[in-house]
């Protein structure tokens, strides 16, 4: 991490951070997982604990998953373990399978240190040539990764067999934060080198984390068993994990509570909220970003800016949290939630202005005569099936527009938009940190992850000004520029603001979450 770095919910102090990471580094602890002892000491070795999960894997490879908490991270977390990992206490960056990641004084170079004792499942050593073949391959692209386009114009270099030096094309003082969020998961060198090694690893994935492959039914359960090779002798505590799909997330508590099931992430706050009242523990935060309605402004009817805002205009995030929420979210006020340090509080973006919406939507459909037509992408999913046909009924109020809703499984509906195959979409931005989720959601030459293919000058300056620095008063600044112009283009619309939970029974500890709600599965246990 670079000197000086203030983390989105508490900002240290310099004197605090150079302390702090000089007696960790000393005495050579806190380089992997959180404590996670708890008043009663470590959980007993054996046992099994069984996840739900809201849809089924794109891929259980590094360069084809769905890097969402609720998508894939969760299952690569199990499998892969991470090179570094965000803390959401401090918001700072900390290393695992790493040692170090730390830039030189103008944060364009910077050193990525592993650890020596760390060897995947097939026995070949985690080394800074295994972390470049799998960087490059993540660049390359007819692999076409989801989370390759950071590593565009980067230079790799081996410095020793556990040293790599990267080169920025130019000043990143947040680097560390794309690693941790995008980066961090590395598979064998001989796998992630070639086409033939990838095509094996789809199919059999081999990682360095705490399990390893025992079964897999693609699309209803993925079995994972204790690795005995695993980096820190002591862990994993548990002999099994396992991850069921259950496209019915509503039921997911119920389900806990009846004993089926162990553990479920949930980005409900209806749900979250009515797991407490029912009695189940839950861990959760609240994040930059939220569920909002994407547009795809590169081709279709939502090219047109007056499309957009007539669709915001008409639909209120308040009678959404209502209907579908029992209004347990706070308003959702834009990609920024309230609480972060980077947030202009005083920014909302545009809604509910129903006559407006009316007034634009005459426009557009010539009075009702011409007509507005377009496909409304959602996953297979109840409550964003039933907030979609609500969607739909409230705009089919205005003459002359017509809303087809598409409903597809998850992992067809990541394909789907990395083909550019949407009018307008559902999406899910989790993110403890502008860098660099909501970056590469934003920057016009993001790549595959800029899914609006939104492009704005302003925006893209705001973004560099944001990255270059680790004052949270600078990046506000550079932040609150880009609130301002991205209220006035409108390439998304946030109706629910960005929560994840995990919902789990009393005798499962151990758990604590990560960047955007990714669990340390090492250090879970049961009682």
């Amino acid at each position: 991490m670079p000197p000086g770095r203030r983390g989105p919910r508490r900002r240290l102090s310099l004197t605090l951070a150079l302390a702090a990471a000089t007696v960790l580094a000393a005495a050579g602890c806190g380089l992997g997982s959180p404590d996670s002892k708890g008043s009663s000491g470590e959980p007993p070795h054996g046992g099994s604990v069984t996840i739900l999960m809201p849809g089924e894997e794109r891929g259980l490879d590094p360069f084809t998953a769905s890097y969402s908490s609720v998508a894939d991270s969760n299952r690569l977390s199990a499998l892969y373990d991470v090179l570094v990992w965000t803390d959401p206490t401090t918001g700072g960056v900390r290393p695992k399978l790493a040692e170090s990641l730390v830039s030189d004084q103008t944060s364009r170079i910077w050193t990525l240190t592993l650890r020596s004792d760390v060897r995947f499942t097939d026995g070949s050593l985690l080394d800074a040539g295994t972390v470049k073949a799998n960087w490059e391959a993540h660049r390359d692209p007819s692999v076409r990764s989801l989370v390759g386009g950071p590593l565009q114009k980067v230079q790799l270099t081996e410095v020793s067999a556990l040293q790599l030096k990267i080169e920025l094309p130019s000043p990143n003082a947040n680097f560390d934060h794309t690693v941790a969020r995008n980066l961090s998961f590395v598979a064998p060198r001989r796998l992630a080198a070639t086409p033939e090694g990838r095509f094996e690893l789809k199919h059999a994935p081999v990682g360095a984390g705490p399990f390893k492959l025992k079964s897999w039914e693609p699309g209803r359960e993925l079995r994972l068993e204790r690795n005995p090779q695993y980096w820190q002798r002591d862990r994993p505590y548990l002999d099994e994990v396992v991850f069921r799909v259950d496209k019915d997330a509503e039921s997911g508590n119920k389900t806990i509570r009846a004993k089926r099931a162990d553990l479920t992430l949930s980005t409900d706050p209806q749900s979250i909220a009515q797991a407490r009242a029912d009695g189940l523990v839950v861990e959760d935060a609240r994040l930059n970003g939220g569920l909002m309605v994407a547009f795809n402004v590169r081709k279709g009817p939502f090219q047109d800016p007056n499309a957009r805002r007539a669709m915001a205009l008409a639909l209120s995030s308040t009678e959404i949290n209502r209907r579908f929420y029992g209004g347990r979210d706070d308003s959702a006020r834009g990609i920024f939630d309230a609480s972060s340090p980077l947030a202009n509080v005083n920014l909302a973006a545009p809604e509910n202005r129903p006559e407006e919406a009316r007034a634009l939507f005459a426009q557009i459909t010539a009075n009702g005569k011409k007509p507005f037509v377009f496909r409304y992408l959602v996953p297979d999913a109840g409550k964003m099936r039933d907030t979609a046909e609500y969607i739909r009924q409230t705009l089919e109020g205005y003459p002359g527009v017509t809303v087809i809703v598409e409903v597809t499984d998850m992992a067809s509906l990541v394909t789907r938009l990395a083909g550019n195959d949407f009018d307008a979409t559902v999406c899910q931005l989790w993110a403890d940190d502008v860098e660099p989720t909501i970056y590469q959601f934003l920057y016009s030459k993001a790549g595959l992850s800029n899914i609006t293919g939104y492009a704005n000058d302003i925006v893209d300056a705001a973004l560099e000004d944001g990255r270059r620095s680790t004052d949270a008063a600078s990046r506000r600044d550079a932040y609150t520029r880009l609130q301002n112009q991205v209220n006035r283009d409108l390439p998304f619309w946030v109706y629910s603001s960005a929560v994840i939970g995990a919902v789990h029974r009393s005798d499962v500890v151990g758990i604590q979450l990560y960047n955007d709600g990714l669990i340390h599965f090492d250090a879970i246990g049961r009682r």
